[in-house]
């Protein structure tokens, strides 16, 4: 059911008005049957025309009856009301859910995807492959960043022929070739059918190595003059010792970790929960600042785990639309203390 709720709200939004206005009058013919259109169209608040369409198709669904005193409801008709009502107040709460969400964490929108189970992270790729196709125009870069996550984006996209340039959002390598930046802009870019550039820099790198390949290696050059021209940017969130163990972080950055109450790990940046930066990687590519100048930005996390991740991450945003999944939206409530819906 919250999955058929998603798929309303965000493919075929006019299905959704449609179930509620047919649930107006048929939650209305519940307490005042017999009735006629007129004066339903007028308890309802709806255009007469738009009552007599809707009416004309639940008679012939077997939700309604017409007699000469007026309207009444069938058996069927009875049965449904309640099961809509439940149906389209859990809309209702995911709706307001994302709004307040939005409002704490002060950035742009928050869409919440249902939480299914090993498919969690499969839905999450699904909605920001889907946003993105909103997004995207002919020629477009695209920046991304790594992980499970982002490989779920890359593979959900449908082929279409956008035609973006396609690069990693930083440098850096990891265990699992699979979700390295660089593989999934290389997905990515067949599905849009676009072209892709590799970055092969492994984080932790000097800032004196850092300059010098930029100054002596015309390639990185060109990729790092790419990735500062981004238009839309995906990235994943991860939870700061998570990150430090994938990334070997070393003992004493650990400890610094800990001392400062990491949480959160976005683009090679740990921060706290109330999105102060603790410790940046060095490396080429995009950092949470650079957040600020990037028309549009797409943030991705699922699972009640990383709620104080995520919110740290977007705090230290403060821009940008948010995926997440039902579980991670209820840790972010508590944790953000939104009083229950």
């Amino acid at each position: 059911m919250n999955e058929f709720l998603m798929i309303c709200e965000r493919i075929v939004p006019e299905i959704v008005s449609v179930l509620k206005e047919r649930y107006k009058i048929l939650n209305h013919l519940v307490y005042e049957e017999p009735i006629g259109r007129r004066t339903l169209a007028t308890a309802t608040d709806l255009p007469e025309r738009t009552v007599r369409s809707h009416i004309e198709l639940m008679r012939a669904n077997g939700l309604v009856d017409i007699y000469k005193p007026g309207i009444f409801l069938t058996d069927e008709g009875h049965s449904i009301v309640p099961k809509l009502r439940n149906f389209l107040n859990e809309l209702d709460r995911i709706n307001e859910l994302e709004h307040r969400l939005t409002e704490a964490l002060h950035i742009d929108r928050v869409i919440i995807t249902p939480t299914e189970g090993t498919l969690m992270v499969k839905k999450l790729g699904f909605a920001a492959a889907k946003l993105l196709q909103e997004l995207l125009e002919p020629d477009s870069v695209v920046a991304i960043s790594g992980g499970s996550t982002m490989a779920a984006v890359a593979e959900e996209m449908p082929v279409l022929p956008f035609n973006p340039i396609v690069v990693p959002a930083r440098g850096g390598v990891g265990e699992v070739v699979e979700y390295q930046a660089n593989v999934i802009a290389s997905v990515l870019a067949e599905r849009l059918r676009g072209t892709y550039k590799m970055l092969h820099l492994p984080d932790g790198l000097s800032q004196d190595s850092l300059h010098m390949l930029m100054t002596c290696e015309p390639q990185i050059k060109e990729i790092g003059d790419l990735i500062s021209r981004t238009d839309v940017l995906l990235f994943g969130i991860g939870t700061a010792m998570r990150m430090a163990d994938q990334r070997h972080i070393a003992d004493d950055v650990r400890k610094q970790l800990v001392d400062n109450h990491a949480v959160g790990e976005a683009l090679g940046q740990y921060c706290d929960i109330d999105g102060k930066l603790i410790y940046s990687t060095n490396n080429i590519g995009l950092s949470l600042p650079d957040v600020a100048k990037i028309p549009n930005v797409i943030a991705v996390a699922g699972g009640q785990d990383k709620s104080s991740a995520i919110i740290g991450v977007m705090r230290a945003c403060q821009k940008g639309i948010l995926i997440i999944d039902e579980q991670a939206a209820e840790g972010m409530r508590q944790l953000l203390q939104i009083s229950a819906l």
